[in-house]
């Protein structure tokens, strides 16, 4: 049924009317043209941490020194939001600015939730708002977001969940999910969560943002400088930068069933 009712609205939705360009071939497929201007669209996953966007503008900066000024980042949360209640604050930043990527992150494991009306909930919501970017010349990229702390299983289902819903749409993903899982593995002794479980510590925002260079800008975290306003020692930053870059080529490089066949 939840299949059915994915099929039938995306149906509807004209992809052939956009610019080259916006739509992606394939979730993993490399992103192209600039993406100077992004904008993230989620709630206390992408708030945490003084926000991701923040974070992402923090590597750009120190990476790209020269030609960071030509770059915006800006994000639009509310806690324990659903993806949908965003699409007005969407609708309201296109007219002031067009932005070259937009960024939509799910509720939580709301697009695995047990309650079928939170799952087609974040469906229609995702497919909505991918309709509007579209339109607007942006393109899109579904934040996939990470299982909590006790529920690794989590991770794949959460996976398979931002890949099917960004290939129905046109949208590209952003592998954060799956860093996790592989920092959790690589370094244990990183903490990457808040003392919930379920929310990022700066060292998981720090991660996530890393993911996201990696995607936007075809380049290596490698390098950049720790998170401001924390602890964090060149080496687990360092550390976090190359398990953002390997995950994100792994991804790049074959399907989900080659990534969780190699674990």
């Amino acid at each position: 049924m939840f299949k059915k009712f994915l099929l039938v609205l995306v149906l509807q939705l004209p992809f052939a009317c956009y610019g080259q360009g916006v739509m992606a071939s394939a979730p993993n497929a490399p992103m192209v043209g600039d993406n100077h201007q992004v904008i993230f669209f989620g709630d206390s996953f992408t708030l945490f941490n003084d926000n991701i966007n923040n974070r992402l503008r923090d590597l750009v900066r120190s990476l790209m020194p020269l030609v960071s000024k030509d770059y915006h980042f800006r994000a639009a949360t509310i806690s324990s939001a659903h993806l949908g209640d965003l699409k007005p604050i969407l609708v309201s930043e296109n007219k002031l600015r067009h932005w070259d990527t937009v960024v939509l992150q799910g509720n939580s494991t709301g697009p695995i939730s047990r309650k079928d009306a939170v799952r087609r909930r974040f469906v229609h919501s995702a497919i909505e708002m991918a309709k509007i970017a579209h339109q607007a010349g942006e393109k899109v990229v579904y934040f996939m977001t990470w299982a909590y702390r006790d529920r690794p299983w989590q991770t794949k289902k959460l996976a398979l969940a931002y890949n099917r819903i960004a290939k129905h749409t046109g949208g590209y993903v952003a592998p954060v999910g799956l860093a996790f899982a592989n920092a959790r593995q690589a370094y244990p002794k990183i903490n990457l969560y808040y003392v919930d479980g379920k929310h990022p510590s700066l060292a998981g925002t720090y991660l996530a943002a890393c993911v996201f260079y990696s995607v936007l800008y075809h380049r290596s975290p490698e390098g950049a400088a720790p998170p401001v306003g924390g602890s964090m020692s060149k080496s687990e930053a360092l550390a976090l930068q190359k398990v953002a870059w390997q995950t994100v080529q792994a991804y790049q490089k074959g399907s989900l069933d080659h990534v969780f066949s190699a674990k």
